[in-house]
């Protein structure tokens, strides 16, 4: 689940487009493929939808996924048609998307529908917005949504065996968390995967974010911010324990933190007595 998370936490999001819609009478289609993830927030009115042919028929407060890819077909009640909230946004990690490497249940009952209603009059707001902090606004929202389809999802082993890229993260990932004590190199991780080590460069800051020698040292540095915490060891042991030259680390955990080791421990010993 580690590594899952560490992979998920890569996701990049976009909104394209959202409105508060009351559906015309003849709204829906059939066997319709989504091109964009889809979020839906029914306030009222009556009908269905079939999402990979399961039939739903939403109510007041029922807040939808519809991932990209999905086949859908929906209708509404010609005298009672729906309102509702809706968005189309994008969700990828690295290559691929986010919803292919999740099992996700496509619907929600909210328990306090004023405060998503709320928050989907503020995602359209921004997303109409010129203001400078609009766009931060948006993907805060939208990450919010998600997340609430996300917590009751888990990682579909299937699909991320079944997609190499993915496949390959996860080896070289495993790897690296096995042998965070012993020196690392680009060549060596690259022949995990077999890839040309100039590609997996590239590979890999696209799956993550950042290059294999700054994921390392940033995990080595997360274990040494625990062993400070919650340890009586040295720096001088930690430090061997890392595989690192004491100075080295010390430099280290200051870049990443803005502390030295020993000014870290003295910092969080104080916060105790406070």
């Amino acid at each position: 689940m580690d590594l899952a998370r560490t992979y998920l936490s890569n996701t990049q999001i976009h909104m394209t487009t959202g409105a508060l819609t009351k559906v015309r009478p003849d709204w829906g289609g059939t066997n319709i493929i989504q091109g964009e993830n889809v979020l839906y927030f029914f306030l009222e009115g009556e009908g269905w939808l079939k999402i990979n042919n399961i039939e739903y028929y939403p109510v007041p407060g029922e807040l939808f996924l519809v991932p990209a890819g999905t086949r859908i077909s929906c209708s509404t009640s010609e005298t009672h048609p729906f309102l509702t909230y809706w968005c189309h946004f994008t969700a990828t990690v690295g290559e691929n998307n986010l919803f292919d490497l999740l099992i996700t249940p496509h619907s929600i009952a909210m328990r306090n529908d004023e405060t998503i209603k709320k928050q989907f009059q503020e995602l359209i707001t921004q997303h109409e917005s010129d203001g400078l902090a609009a766009p931060f606004i948006v993907k805060s929202l939208l990450f919010h949504m998600m997340s609430r389809f996300i917590e009751r999802s888990t990682v579909d082993p299937l699909q991320t065996a079944s997609i190499p890229s993915v496949h390959k993260l996860y080896i070289v990932l495993q790897y690296i968390e096995k042998h965070l004590t012993e020196q690392m190199t680009v060549e060596m991780l690259s022949q995990l995967v077999h890839f040309h080590p100039k590609y997996f460069l590239h590979y890999f800051k696209s799956m993550l974010g950042v290059s294999p020698i700054v994921y390392i040292n940033k995990k080595r540095m997360q274990k040494a911010n625990k062993l400070l915490l919650h340890s009586d060891m040295t720096i001088a042991e930690i430090a061997e324990q890392l595989g690192m030259q004491t100075p080295y680390l010390s430099r280290m955990f200051k870049r990443f933190t803005g502390f030295s080791p020993n000014e870290f421990r003295q910092q969080h010993r104080m916060s105790q007595r406070l």
